[in-house]
């Protein structure tokens, strides 16, 4: 049983490079998002499910959204997640979320190779969050989650909270995004295992073409990781160089804007190609996708890859109640 319950949680790693069984969090919870390469801080549309990135983007706009996602990220394990927002005081937002991923049903052995029966894993984090604005064009939002994990008997508890800033200027089009996420540690470990939280600063810039129906999108992420290494889809170990190391640390993305209720969006991460790289080059590295709305209902779908093994597919619905 140990043996198999250490596999899961080496599994985790595939996730995001060294963030151990925590690494779910860094996955894409918006379909607009992961069309935009993941972690778009700097997107500002009255979407719920963008504030699990930058809390800032928390708005009065969003109030009676129910928002839900899910995504298949390889066989058998799946994300979900369902988030409600609401108006907070008169000129903020907040919200309530739920993240789940399900590994899926296991056959545990003993040590001596013994049937235990089948069990299962899964991770869950509850979040609450608030945004307000302090000035005509500058927001601040903060996150509080509550983390639980349990494989098979075992079981860990971690908070974490997500603090944000925005900038946007409608006459320009042009927004600035800086949040930090996953600050905090584990109140119990997973058996005798401690987990760091996978902590990051992310810095996003988006503007909107004035005279062309675009918005450019570049992220910065990983920021507090400047010299990490990977691992590349043959198992080698490499080190991030020169120029290489700067392109590991951006996401480049651009989304056109057909009309009020019609996008599409593509993006590039040059990390992800070269970590998940197998046979596939350059076209690891791309997200795709977009999304409709129709009345209150709104539609969106992307396509990414976040592991050495196939592409994920997003899915986001979500409905306006008032």
């Amino acid at each position: 049983m140990i043996a198999i319950t250490a596999l899961i949680l080496s599994a985790g790693t595939t996730f995001a490079q060294k963030t151990g069984a925590y690494g779910y969090l860094s996955l894409p919870v918006s379909a607009h998002a992961a069309a935009l390469g993941g972690g778009a801080v700097s997107i500002v549309e009255p979407e719920v499910a963008l504030a699990e990135d930058n809390p800032a983007l928390l708005c009065p706009e969003m109030n009676g959204q129910l928002a839900l996602g899910y995504m298949n990220y390889v066989s058998d394990v799946n994300l979900g997640h369902v988030a409600w927002g609401g108006q907070f005081l008169d000129l903020g937002g907040w919200m309530g979320s739920v993240r789940f991923l399900n590994y899926g049903n296991f056959d545990g052995y003993d040590e001596n190779g013994v049937s235990t029966g089948s069990f299962s894993a899964k991770d869950l984090a509850f979040s609450g969050g608030v945004g307000y604005p302090v000035t005509e064009r500058w927001r601040v939002g903060g996150l509080m989650r509550a983390l639980y994990s349990n494989y098979e008997s075992y079981s860990a508890f971690a908070l974490s909270v997500n603090l944000g800033i925005n900038y946007y200027n409608e006459v320009t089009g042009t927004s600035l995004g800086l949040s930090v996420t996953e600050l905090g540690g584990q109140l119990k470990k997973l058996g005798d295992r401690r987990t760091n939280l996978p902590t990051d600063l992310q810095f996003g810039w988006s503007n909107e073409l004035e005279h062309l129906p675009l918005c450019l999108t570049l992220t910065a992420y990983k920021l507090l990781n400047w010299d990490d290494e990977y691992v590349d889809g043959s198992g080698e170990v490499h080190k991030w160089m020169g120029a290489e190391q700067i392109l590991t640390h951006l996401k480049f993305g651009a989304e056109w804007i057909v009309n009020d209720n019609l996008y599409f969006a593509a993006a590039y991460d040059y990390r992800r190609q070269r970590e998940f790289s197998g046979g596939g080059g350059f076209l690891r590295g791309l997200s795709w996708g977009g999304g409709f709305k129709y009345k209150g209902f709104s539609f969106q779908a992307a396509y990414a890859r976040y592991n050495a093994v196939d592409g994920s597919l997003n899915i986001g619905l979500s409905y306006q109640f008032f």
